[in-house]
């Protein structure tokens, strides 16, 4: 159980660095929406934290936005988000 967790933690970084164009997801619906929301918007802020002529507002409306996501994943999934 360790192993597949950690397999999916590291896809889940290399999905928001972009090294991977996209994870699959598998279990009840409702969750999978979440943990997608989570992968979607942790991905966002990455790229915004390395745009080049990204400003202060882009990335603090980036960062509400992946904390609204992961707040939500943690409150219905019980599952804490590490990024």
């Amino acid at each position: 159980m360790q192993d597949n967790r950690r397999e999916f933690l590291s896809d889940c970084a290399r999905y928001i660095k972009g090294d991977i164009s996209q994870i699959r997801l598998r279990g009840n619906k409702d969750d999978c929406i979440l943990f997608a929301t989570a992968l979607k918007e942790s991905r966002n802020l990455f790229e915004k934290l390395n745009e080049d002529n990204t400003s202060v507002s882009n990335v603090m409306n980036a960062l509400t936005k992946k904390r609204e996501a992961t707040r939500k994943l943690s409150r219905h999934v019980g599952f804490a988000w590490p990024f």
